[in-house]
């Protein structure tokens, strides 16, 4: 088997083996440092501005959810300071800390923990569909986020099952900003990121605009399968997911962190870079050769892979993804950010050939990255009306009113306003002012039952889901309910009309 890394240099067979996956998954460009005993190497790879500005391992992407490991490390910064924040463990109540902010819509508030919230574990299923964006007319905040879960329904009880959670880490953020009085991102800056020397990292894109300007920052893209071209997806600005995302940073500065987490050194203490990585959920039952179920501990997944312990994390956000591992015992480590919706397809075999290397795991012992992944995706494809309807009448119902008399304002108290409209004869709702920005188009199945075709604008991908509308006694329209919560198996979210 050819070496990928010889004499602190990635080998020309690694470089063709990237070019090859970068072609093989139409990804524009990726950067990627390997840590080995606190050297760095690190190399960027195609393009961070399509076709002609090269990725260097000094540019710029979103972090994604790379950003929840240091959430957790601010956390864990907070729980040392005795001093300063006695009240402040683990296993205190984070009801306890923020008071009527953190109230959910069940008995568990005061059962919820600050671990709990780090661990996906608090029985809260993924809701970010009822998060506003920059562009609403009220835009949320990390407080009004963590306000808004009383009117979220829970669906599993409190910590038996994993369920990603996003909303949970801003909750999280707020915490911090709360009890330190500071915003998340200084924080960030002069706790963790000024100790380690990572100078080149930002919170989101104002702090980026502010300190250095977007010049270094890659491009995201997508791929348009049909005209065979990459398409540019806007740069995400979420401030409203405080603490799941916003860090920018690059491959060189998470190397710096990734060596404090790998050698348990400041601003880090002992106790809390054994915290940050102890496994606290399952995150699912698929095991795959040689490798253990994996867990999630408080912004870590931790998994064994033939005998060696691993702990990562990956990022995704429109337009870019991003990967980091560290195998503790052998003092390595690898992260890499990519700017296409598809990198992480990239990153996950390139990362395996780097570790298979590493180990020296025979070759008949490889996973086959390229067909599993692409088994995930021929499978994830959007629900038909016969999937989500499979008992539909031979001949579908007619709607008892006219179309029309559905439109109108329908609001929810946790997932806000939806407006309906009639457009080109079908019911639409624009909810372009959300996080994830979508337009929700309305096609008929039968009767009052509808599928929800919800398109995201910036990424341009597609999901369904069902909808029904409900009729009062005097034959007004009365409410619209619509499954957004896939984790309630049938229920739907229900926005009552106003008018």
């Amino acid at each position: 088997m050819s070496s990928l890394v010889r004499d602190g240099s990635f080998t020309p067979e690694f470089d063709d083996l990237v070019s090859k996956t970068l072609r093989r998954w139409k990804v524009p460009g990726l950067s990627i440092a390997v840590i080995n005993n606190d050297e760095v190497l690190a190399k960027g790879y195609g393009y961070s501005r399509y076709p002609d500005k090269p990725v260097k391992p000094e540019t710029l992407f979103h972090a994604a959810s790379m950003t929840k490991a240091f959430t957790a490390t601010a956390v864990s910064l907070l729980v040392d300071d005795d001093k300063q924040f006695p009240d402040v463990k683990w296993t205190t109540l984070v009801a306890k800390l923020i008071g009527d902010d953190f109230v959910l819509s069940d008995n568990r508030t005061d059962q919820i923990t600050v671990e709990d919230i780090l661990s996906h574990r608090t029985g809260l299923p993924d809701c970010d569909d009822a998060c506003y964006g920059i562009d609403a007319k009220v835009p949320d905040t990390p407080k009004s986020v963590t306000r808004k879960l009383r009117h979220i329904p829970l669906s599993q009880p409190l910590r038996t099952t994993y369920q990603y959670s996003n909303v949970m880490f801003t909750v999280a953020a707020h915490l911090v900003e709360t009890l330190s009085g500071q915003y998340l991102g200084d924080f960030l800056r002069q706790k963790i990121w000024e100790p380690l020397k990572m100078t080149n990292t930002y919170y989101g894109g104002d702090d980026l605009e502010e300190r250095r300007g977007t010049q270094d920052m890659a491009v995201g893209y997508g791929y348009d399968e049909e005209s065979k071209e990459y398409f540019t997806i806007p740069w995400p600005v979420q401030p409203e997911g405080s603490g799941a995302g916003e860090m920018i940073s690059n491959v060189l500065d998470y190397a710096e962190f990734l060596k404090c987490m790998i050698n348990k050194s400041g601003p880090i203490s002992e106790k809390g870079h054994e915290e940050l990585v102890k496994p606290r959920i399952v995150t699912d039952d698929e095991l795959k050769p040689f490798m253990s179920y994996m867990c999630y501990a408080l912004g870590w997944e931790t998994f064994s892979y033939h005998g060696e312990l691993i702990v990562g994390h990956d990022g995704s956000v429109n337009g870019f993804t991003s990967k980091m591992i560290y195998i503790p015992r052998m003092k390595w480590g690898f992260v890499s950010f990519a700017n296409s919706q598809d990198g992480y397809e990239v990153q996950q075999k390139l990362c395996w050939a780097l570790v298979y290397e590493l180990l020296k795991v025979p070759l008949e012992r490889h996973f086959d990255w390229d067909e599993y992944i692409q088994g995930e995706q021929d499978k994830d494809h959007p629900k038909t009306k016969e999937e989500l309807y499979p008992n539909l009448p031979e001949k579908p119902l007619p709607t008892i009113l006219e179309l029309s008399a559905y439109a109108g304002e329908y609001y929810h108290p946790g997932y806000g306003t939806h407006i309906v409209e009639l457009k080109d004869g079908k019911l639409q709702v624009d909810c372009m002012d959300r996080t994830w920005r979508y337009i929700l188009t309305l096609v008929h199945a039968s009767g009052e039952f509808f599928v929800a075709e919800m398109f995201y604008v910036d990424a341009r991908n597609p999901y369904n889901a069902r909808a029904e509308f409900r009729i009062g006694p005097d034959g007004v329209v009365v409410s619209f309910g619509i499954e957004y919560i896939e984790d309630l198996e049938g229920e739907k979210i229900w926005f009552e009309r106003r008018r």
